[in-house]
């Protein structure tokens, strides 16, 4: 096929970027040919054309505006394309006279996780990048945030570890040489997040060890698609930061902390979201990701919000120059990549220019840390005072058009823009002054794109042309004539918009510069400016909610251990039901009055919603939120696990009992007596004989060796008897009121075990047909009448077999045995 000059171009560019998406600017449009086209066609909703459409060689080809570029990019990245962007990088009028082709380059790369252009991605989420390689078990691994100018680095030993990586990051796309693909944990990942772009790139990872390696890659990777200032990230901060509460996935879907692309009902991060920025409420899902570990932080947060609702006008100074901030961070790393426009600058000047009144409010504060952050806020002054006399306050955001800078930025621009605005004033006053100067009444001052300005005098008045008029064109009723000072005018006045563009342009440019120079600076701002918003946020919504402020006492020392909530109430289901309608509980945990609570009751009666709001008001307080209780004294948890709510998992040939059996070995490996535990109705999945065997052993193992505050929650009657033998285990029941025709569910813990679990009852109020119900009644009747001596055969069988295995504990009698062995 013989190509056009055009194609011939296109066709170089593209072999540089063969994975790529190749947008093709030709004038106002973005063009994409041959099987780019084909497979972007359809995904944009676009008309498929083609080019020689009457030759036997069609070319396939579609387009986009270049003005619509935002609108269709994201359509291509959430299939997972990569998008290379041609832009012309001259003026196409200077090839206009020539037959050579206007200049073109790949500007930038848009791939799924990095995506520079903040404009191209919801403000609340984060794109990110997972560059990774195996060593061993192990795998090291490097995430990239690029629109926070922010990379993490780390190694995980377990697969699940690796898994809950990507549970919290959701990753768009990773970034891996082509040995990883065949490993376990990336087969495991692939089949968990069939949606993720994956890439490799073999040579880039190099290093002395997987760690090194893998963020050479990302940096390669970074330079290849947004250029130099892509890997120019600061070095990776640990992959586990600050001592923070740990929470495994299956905790985080379980309890709904945020929300996820498997979960879009109502989260905790919905309820506490009182944020007032984009950055904002980013730092709030990463805090509700991240409860803090260490008192001192909680308590900074809590005095911080407790001075929020003391302060009422620091609240509301602090709210007010939040509301209208943009989004610092992104703008940030806009300006660092080199893609900043005017309105972006001025964004950037507009948060600067309110620091200095924030850090005078701040000071004012009782709190150490709202003190703290306002010291450390950084007013840029100097660059504050630079965009104020550099930029407009409502610039032009193309910048090769003008309409950015201040006249007084610099001394051409208000010359050149005065011969753009007055170019017509001063033909019209120059015409006036030589008609009255030569007395030719017909003279008239005209433009022409082949001669420029030029004076025309009719043929009566041809003997008054004075000497320094030159002669440029003879035409049909006289001459036209050109004057030094014409010809000075026109050099200015013809070329001042043109001027003018490219003097603002490389002004701005410039100014962009400067700018990212500060950028390190201004995510610090950012960062702080978020911290703010947060804190305020949750003083927001425990005025709103009644939320209190827990007393926090650290678990690890005597007589500190105990964990209170009075009238806690869930944070998420009390705002979804009617006001007044939702019924608070207490939770009280001791050594003494019982660490671990074996509760019973119906189906629907609570016992869940009061087990997921004890996780939940432990993770409000470590993240420094306020509680949804009327009091709370709660001690500092390691880490929250639970074990709710299994489901079938048969792509790996995995049942409910597998799945669950599986979550409860990890919480058994990974606990500690600082952890909560939840675990709900266990061992339903087997055999009545089998589950309750697995119950009654694992509840035994979690209190007496893993010691942890532990709610466990089972159908299993039985286990109540252990309360009798394991110190520390107490019953606890969730009411219900029981009449001839109904049972009301109170909704509230009592004290106590449940002597049946009113299935029937329940069937009832789910609409069985009353047919159905009768015979279960009756089937029931007659099973109740034999349950109580086969009930208590089965405890004394699990009597016996647990005075058996304690018999073969007993160190004196192993000793006693031992030499009979040989």
């Amino acid at each position: 096929m013989q190509l056009t000059p055009m194609l011939s171009q296109y066709m170089e560019i593209k072999k540089g970027y063969p994975d790529c998406i190749l947008f093709y600017q030709m004038g106002d449009f973005y063009e994409m040919f041959f099987d780019d086209a084909l497979a972007a066609a359809p995904l944009l909703e676009v008309q498929l054309t083609s080019r020689d459409r009457n030759s036997a060689d069609r070319i396939p080809m579609c387009g986009i505006p270049i003005h619509a570029l935002a609108t269709y990019l994201p359509r291509l990245l959430a299939h997972g394309k990569r998008v290379a962007v041609c832009q012309q990088v001259e003026d196409p009028s200077v090839s206009a006279g020539t037959k050579a082709l206007v200049k073109r380059e790949v500007t930038r790369v848009y791939t799924p996780s990095l995506v520079a252009d903040p404009e191209l991605v919801s403000p609340d989420t984060r794109n990110i990048l997972f560059s990774f390689t195996f060593d061993g078990e192990s795998a090291a691994i490097c995430l990239v945030d690029l629109l926070a100018s922010e990379a993490k680095s780390g190694r995980v030993t377990s697969k699940e570890a690796w898994l809950d990586l990507f549970h919290e990051w959701q990753p768009k796309e990773i970034l891996l040489p082509s040995p990883a693909l065949e490993h376990a944990f990336f087969q495991e990942a692939v089949r968990l997040f069939p949606s993720l772009t994956i890439t490799v790139r073999e040579k880039t990872f190099v290093g002395k060890n997987a760690l090194d390696q893998v963020w050479a890659a990302a940096k390669s990777y970074l330079t290849e698609t947004q250029g130099p200032a892509g890997a120019a990230l600061t070095t990776p901060l640990p992959l586990t930061g600050i001592e923070a509460l740990r929470m495994d996935s299956v905790t985080i879907n379980a309890l709904s902390v945020v929300r996820t692309p498997w979960k879009e009902e109502t989260c905790l991060s919905d309820v506490l979201d009182g944020t007032l920025t984009s950055m904002g409420r980013r730092r709030l899902k990463e805090w509700l990701l991240h409860p803090l570990g260490s008192l001192k932080g909680i308590k900074e947060r809590h005095d911080s919000v407790d001075n929020f609702l003391k302060q009422e006008p620091l609240a509301e100074y602090v709210r007010e120059h939040l509301t209208s901030l943009r989004d610092l961070e992104r703008l940030a790393t806009k300006a660092h990549l080199g893609l900043a426009l005017p309105k972006d600058l001025v964004a950037i000047r507009e948060v600067l220019a309110k620091i200095p009144g924030l850090q005078v409010m701040l000071d004012l504060g009782k709190a150490k840390r709202l003190r703290d952050i306002g010291t450390a806020l950084d007013p840029l002054t100097e660059l504050q005072e630079l965009l104020t006399r550099a930029l407009l306050d409502e610039p032009s955001n193309a910048i090769r058009e003008g309409g950015i800078l201040q006249e007084g930025y610099h001394p051409e621009i208000a010359e050149l823009r005065l011969l753009c605005q007055d170019a017509k004033s001063w033909i019209a006053k120059m015409e006036a002054r030589e008609k009255e100067r030569t007395g030719i009444a017909s003279l008239k001052i005209k433009y022409s794109r082949v001669f420029g300005y030029t004076i025309e005098v009719t043929r009566s008045y041809l003997e008054r042309v004075p000497k320094e008029y030159k002669r440029k064109q003879t035409i049909a009723n006289g001459e036209r004539y050109v004057t030094d000072e014409l010809k000075a005018f026109e050099e200015k006045a013809v070329s001042a918009e043109s001027k003018l563009c490219a003097l603002e342009e490389s002004l701005f440019l410039e100014l962009r510069k400067k700018v990212a120079g500060q950028a390190s600076r201004l995510l610090l701002n950012a960062r702080l400016l978020s911290e703010l918003d947060v804190l305020q946020g949750f003083a927001k919504k425990a005025k709103e909610r009644g939320y209190r402020r827990p007393q926090m006492t650290p678990k690890n020392r005597e007589n500190e251990d105990s964990f209170l909530i009075e009238e806690g109430r869930h944070p998420v289901l009390e705002t979804v039901l009617p006001p007044g309608e939702f019924v608070p509980n207490s939770v009280e945990m001791s050594e003494d009055l019982g660490r671990t609570w074996l509760i019973t009751g119906p189906n629907m009666a609570g016992k869940s919603t009061i087990m997921r709001q004890t996780a939940l008001i432990a993770i409000m307080a470590q993240s420094g939120s306020f509680v949804s209780a009327s009091r709370a004294c709660l001690p500092l948890f390691d880490a929250i696990f639970t074990r709710i709510g299994s489901s079938d998992d048969l792509t790996r040939g995995r049942s409910t009992f597998m799945v669950e059996m599986a979550e409860v070995s990890r919480i058994i490996e990974k606990s500690s007596e600082k952890s909560l535990i939840l675990i709900d109705e266990i061992g339903r999945g087997t055999s009545t004989y089998d589950g309750l065997a697995l119950a009654w052993s694992i509840l035994e193992y979690l209190h007496t060796e893993v010691k942890a505050k532990t709610l466990f929650a089972t159908h299993f009657h039985e286990l109540t008897s252990l309360q009798n033998k394991l110190p520390g285990l107490v019953n606890k029941t969730v009411l219900v009121e029981r009449t001839a025709e109904k049972i009301v569910f109170l909704h509230r813990l009592g004290n106590g075990a449940c002597s049946r679990s009113y299935g029937v009852d329940v069937a009832r109020l789910a609409g069985l047909p009353s047919k159905v119900l009768a015979r279960a009644g009756q089937v029931l009747r007659h099973l109740e009448s034999q349950s109580e001596r086969v009930g208590r055969a089965r405890s004394k069988a699990l009597e016996i077999s647990d005075k058996q295995l304690l018999f073969f504990d007993d160190p004196k009698l192993l000793e006693t045995l031992a030499p009979l062995d040989s």
